[in-house]
């Protein structure tokens, strides 16, 4: 099984820098990184293309043109670029501890996804990591500093969900992946990617969950096993909360259906010519 990891990114090259970094204690549990870019600038492309080309293992560069922030669209043409069967979707701002990405490996079962975790750090933790780089003494310290109260708590909740889902008494809504997630490929496939109506911040991951659970798919926790850090930002950079935005109102809508329309393959396409997005780097 060829595994491929899938960064969304934009712009933030010390972040990217840091979650490259980070992959290199998890490079034995996968085959490839593709930075799915959403239209960074030229300045930043060619920088981006001098930083890849130093790490052990492959990085493909997916760029598309610049829209406003696109991030279904963007995940989507990085699961165009990605030849691995199974697919880890990670943001830029996360940092892999060594084995985050074996244990969603691990559990990799078609007809089920996983979904993980972060534990968000500090204005300082973050500067510290930033200045020092990225090591796994670290990453591993840090993570210590950090509350598993919160990774509990989410873990339980997650499982929690299963059961009731499972016994009818939760809508698909409930299902979230709040944060990193892997999948088959084929999986994903099925239900056509990421909705790319979802334009701007928020709503894209909370779709894809709903529709896969919609689609029958099982979703298993990493949580606890998955151990992966959130680097700190400022809101500027859209960390705000998405039911605060436009997107709100698209989520809510009825009768959504597990096949997304607007997504990897356009109504009226065909596989071949699906690639809308071009590939630069």
């Amino acid at each position: 099984m060829k595994t491929s990891i899938i960064i969304c990114f934009y712009e933030h090259l010390d972040f990217l820098k840091c979650c490259l970094d980070a992959l290199k204690g998890s490079s034995r549990d996968f085959n490839e990184v593709v930075v799915a870019d959403d239209g960074s600038g030229e300045d930043v492309v060619g920088q981006l293309k001098e930083l890849i080309a130093t790490y052990p293992f492959p990085v493909v560069h997916a760029w598309h043109r610049r829209q406003g922030a696109r991030r279904a669209a963007t995940r989507n043409n990085g699961i165009r670029h990605a030849s691995g069967d199974y697919l880890v979707f990670l943001d830029a701002d996360f940092l892999a501890l060594p084995g985050a990405i074996g244990a969603h490996v691990a559990v990799a079962k078609p007809g089920q996804f996983a979904a993980g975790r972060c534990k968000y750090m500090t204005e300082d933790q973050t500067r510290r990591v930033i200045q020092a780089g990225v090591s796994e003494d670290l990453l591993e310290m840090v993570y210590r500093e950090l509350s598993d109260r919160p990774i509990l708590r989410e873990h339980r909740e997650f499982i929690r969900y299963g059961i009731l889902r499972r016994l009818g008494l939760a809508p698909s809504r409930r299902q979230t992946f709040g944060g990193h997630f892997s999948i088959f490929r084929k999986d994903i496939e099925s239900v056509n990617g990421y909705d790319e109506n979802y334009i701007g911040w928020g709503g894209e991951d909370q779709d894809m969950a709903m529709r896969l659970v919609l689609a029958g798919f099982a979703g298993k926790s990493v949580i606890r096993s998955a151990r992966m850090l959130h680097l700190w930002h400022t809101r500027e950079m859209g960390d705000r909360h998405w039911k605060e935005g436009s997107n709100v109102e698209y989520y809510f809508r009825k009768d959504i259906p597990a096949f997304c329309e607007n997504g990897l393959i356009k109504k009226g396409e065909g596989q071949g010519n699906s690639q809308g997005s071009g590939r630069k780097g």
